[in-house]
């Protein structure tokens, strides 16, 4: 997505949301001409709403389109972002999205309006940047664009927050299981001793055993940060390859190898350097006589740290090395004032055990009124489910997933 605003790119309406919801107008960037002047709007809206995800802000979305927009006989991708405002101007949602268009080309082509972030999970989390009171109002909002002629034959919704358990969708979205995701909050207190208190008795007793393991065989180890645009092409080299190493570990739970592409690469060392030259950027080494044996990447915005993808030396397991460097994240996020650590999205034992706060997203779809819209989605459906259950059986034999295999379930 070019940095260039195009008055014909841009169309204005005002919508009248359902009785309850705010009054929001819809501005709709219709192809990828840009919004030079509307980013310090959007980034002062990604600081306004906690938890603050690296996947809702400018920088991703832009990186994000520059490194995975398509446009071949499979698949081609329209940009669609949404814009909504209050009454008095202020920037209020966004939604950025895109109509993905397949095949490519020809008169029997699917449309399907989707959230940024069909890749292999690079992107954690699909979905609108917004205050939860305002969710149903972007709903309905991006509702309206199915009604136009060049919409699309369905929505395929992510990342919705609700105000109120008591909340429910429209009636026209059917909730989805897989489209689902959780993001796990650890709230700070002032002090290490005081979080360590309030955990588990299995918790305190495996971060015992991690720096014990260590200490018992006079194993000496430093936490190093990066933090400077020139060291991060290295620290990613470091990362990709640790990450692919616990991809390739036999254990009971499978780590699929996020960043196995070169353009999942490509992505990751744009973004990761852009946000280093902002001040933005954490990425935790854990070194054992000067290597790097466990890494995690976290993302700073404001008083809020995201703990993003890591990798670790499977000959240092026995040690739960990886333990011990979400443990001196965190030591060092409390030591620098940090409000929250986000332990990011997806529910598994390693962010249980800290007992977080945990947050519900939820998504399905919507479809378009009319029989070759439906005829289309039902398609596509069992196309894809078929693909899930490859992608499981997969996930259960080999540890690394190929991206295209993951782009049929997420795309």
């Amino acid at each position: 997505m070019t940095m260039m605003k195009s008055a014909a790119s841009i169309t204005t309406h005002a919508h009248f949301c359902a009785e309850g919801d705010p009054m929001l107008s819809v501005e709709t960037i219709i192809d990828d001409s840009g919004l030079h002047e509307l980013i310090a709007q959007w980034d002062a809206l990604h600081e306004r709403i906690s938890p603050r995800l690296p996947f809702t802000t400018h920088l991703w979305a832009s990186t994000w389109w520059q490194n995975y927009r398509r446009n071949n006989v499979k698949a081609k991708d329209f940009p669609r972002l949404f814009l909504l405002r209050d009454e008095s101007g202020e920037l209020a949602a966004v939604a950025p999205m895109v109509v993905t268009q397949r095949p490519g080309y020809g008169p029997l082509s699917a449309k399907e309006l989707q959230f940024f972030g069909a890749d292999s999970n690079v992107t954690e989390f699909r979905g609108p940047l917004c205050l939860p009171e305002h969710t149903p109002a972007v709903v309905r909002s991006i509702s309206a664009f199915l009604d136009n002629a060049n919409g699309a034959d369905w929505v395929q919704w992510r990342g919705l927050r609700l105000e109120h358990a008591s909340t429910i969708l429209p009636a026209e979205i059917r909730q989805t299981p897989h489209l689902e995701t959780t993001v796990h909050i650890l709230h700070l207190p002032s002090s290490w001793e005081q979080l360590r208190a309030n955990l588990s008795r299995n918790m305190k007793q495996a971060i015992r055993k991690c720096y014990n393991s260590l200490a018992s065989e006079k194993i000496a180890f430093q936490l190093r940060i990066i933090d400077k645009p020139g060291d991060v092409p290295a620290a990613l080299d470091r990362l990709f390859a640790l990450h692919a190493a616990r991809s390739n570990v036999g254990a009971s739970i499978k780590h699929p190898d996020v960043f196995a592409s070169p353009v999942s690469r490509s992505f990751m060392l744009q973004y990761c350097t852009e946000l280093a030259r902002r001040g933005a950027l954490r990425i935790f080494q854990l070194v054992i006589n000067d290597e790097v044996v466990a890494t995690r990447i976290g993302f700073k915005f404001g008083d809020e740290l995201y703990l993003y993808y890591s990798g670790y030396d499977p000959h240092w397991g026995r040690y739960s090395v990886m333990t011990t460097v979400v443990v001196e994240a965190i030591k060092w996020a409390i030591d620098n004032k940090f409000r929250i650590v986000n332990l990011s999205t997806g529910a598994d034992i390693s962010k249980a055990r800290w007992e977080p706060d945990v947050i519900s997203y939820f998504g399905g779809f919507s479809i378009r009124k009319g029989y070759r819209s439906r005829t289309l989605f039902d398609v596509i459906s069992r196309f894809r489910e078929r693909s899930l259950r490859a992608m499981i059986g997969a996930v259960l034999v080999a540890p690394q997933l190929p991206d295209s295999l993951g782009l049929l379930f997420v795309a």
